[in-house]
C-alpha cells in the first residue's frame, strides 16, 4: 500500500486550520460535546485516529465543507457576537425570518466576540439591512450595515 499519488499533506494544513478556527470561534460547544460523546461511545479507542483521518479524507473530496461561496456577495456587519451567545445558526435564523433573506443567499458567517460578519447576495443585502438595522435582539439594539473594508486591503 502506501500514499496515493495525488496526496500532499501540505494540502491538509489549511483545511485543518479552518476546522480549528471553526471549532474555537463559531461552533456551539454544547453541540460539539454531544458529537464528541457519541464519537467516543461508537468508535473504539484504537480506531479513533483512523476514523478521524478517513473523515478528513472524505471532507477533502467535498472541497469547501458546509459553507457556501456567494459569487456576488456583500459582507454585512452585525453588532452582536459570541459574548451574547450568538452562533451561525442564530444569524441564519435572524436573516431568514426577520431580514427576509432567502437561505440560499447566505454564505460565510464569521462570529467574533462583540460583532459578526455575514456574507449574503448583493440583491438581498439592502433589504436585509433595512429590515434588521435598529431592531432589539437578545436585549440589544442591533446595528446592521455593509462591512467596511480593512485598511490596506
Amino acid at each position: 500500500m502506501g500514499k496515493p499519488d495525488n496526496f500532499n499533506s501540505d494540502d491538509l494544513k489549511p483545511v485543518i486550520e479552518n476546522l480549528i478556527d471553526q471549532v474555537k470561534n463559531q461552533e456551539d460547544p454544547d453541540v460539539l460535546n454531544a458529537y464528541k460523546k457519541a464519537f467516543k461511545k461508537q468508535v473504539p479507542f484504537a480506531l479513533r485516529s483512523w476514523v478521524t483521518a478517513y473523515m478528513l479524507k472524505e471532507m477533502g473530496k467535498k472541497k469547501g465543507g458546509n459553507r457556501r461561496t456567494i459569487a456576488d456577495g456583500a459582507s454585512i456587519f452585525v453588532s452582536i457576537g459570541r459574548n451574547r451567545k450568538v452562533f451561525p445558526k442564530d444569524l441564519v435564523h435572524l436573516f431568514v425570518n426577520t431580514g427576509k433573506v432567502d437561505r440560499d443567499s447566505i454564505g460565510e458567517i464569521k462570529i467574533l466576540d462583540n460583532y459578526s460578519f455575514i456574507t449574503i447576495s448583493r440583491s438581498a443585502a439592502e433589504s436585509a439591512i433595512d429590515n434588521l438595522d435598529g431592531i432589539d435582539y437578545r436585549g440589544r439594539k442591533l446595528t446592521v450595515n455593509f462591512a467596511k473594508k480593512k485598511a490596506g486591503s
